[in-house]
């Protein structure tokens, strides 16, 4: 059980009871989408999404729409007290409460940037987090927890491969080497990864997965600053104060 995302949905209660909402007949809905739907053409084809194993779902709430990734996708409809009271032991559940509750937010003007960037944004967004990273923290070691093509090309770049730390689950990206960096195994060298890095930047899929609450303690205990980034983490991030980085979402 995410601790995390427990503690996320008991602030989204309190904030949808909050503006009368908990209990109005207003329903959520979520689908998956195709991948061109997702993220239109990107440059790079070693995204999780272009090789089936994620799906990028979408939470529909009034006039707003939210994303979550997830390798267990599911199409979904319900009310707001429907969500409140899904189980967040499997990933499937944990993306639909992660999207719907991006939806919801947008809706409420709450946050922003819950529609994943598409094409060649994607590749942008990457140039221009890791530069404004680098403007805020300068030559660091830098962890990736979650291989993003864009955004791993994009640090290796700015602040040199030597500097630039990744671990992913996927078995076919670990043993990889992109861009002069070996892809780390996420289940065996994520401990090792928080310790040798001064910044550390998790994929907002971590909180749909379960794995963000180990990130979290890692990062804490290391006296590092950890980031989210992308889309899922949205809402999560708004209802926790953790701090997200997106640049080119819609």
């Amino acid at each position: 059980m995410s601790t995390v995302l427990l503690r996320a949905r008991k602030a989204f209660a309190d904030l949808t009871a909050e503006q009368g909402l908990a209990d109005l007949p207003l329903r959520v809905t979520t689908r998956a989408l195709s991948t061109e739907e997702a993220i239109g053409k990107p440059q790079y084809d070693d995204l999780p999404i272009l090789r089936g194993k994620e799906v990028m779902i979408q939470a529909e709430f009034e006039d707003a729409r939210g994303h979550a990734f997830t390798d267990e996708p599911a199409p979904w409809s319900g009310t707001l007290r429907d969500v409140l009271d899904l189980p967040l032991d499997r990933n499937r559940e944990r993306a639909l409460t992660a999207a719907a509750m991006n939806a919801v937010l947008r809706h409420l003007g709450r946050v922003d940037r819950t529609v994943h960037c598409r094409d060649e944004d994607i590749a942008r967004c990457g140039r221009e987090m890791a530069a404004e990273l680098h403007r805020e923290f300068g030559d660091i070691p830098v962890g990736v927890a979650g291989y993003q093509p864009g955004l791993v090309a994009a640090l290796a770049e700015r602040f040199g491969p030597d500097r630039v730390s990744v671990t992913d689950l996927a078995e076919e990206n670990i043993g990889r080497h992109v861009h002069g960096i070996e892809v780390w195994s996420g289940e065996e060298r994520t401990q090792e990864l928080v310790e040798s890095s001064h910044l550390v930047l998790a994929t907002g899929t971590t909180a749909a997965n379960g794995t963000l609450d180990g990130l979290l303690d890692l990062a804490r205990r290391s006296r590092v600053p950890l980031i989210i980034y992308g889309v899922t983490g949205a809402a999560i991030c708004h209802l926790c104060n953790l701090r997200r980085v997106c640049f080119r979402a819609a």
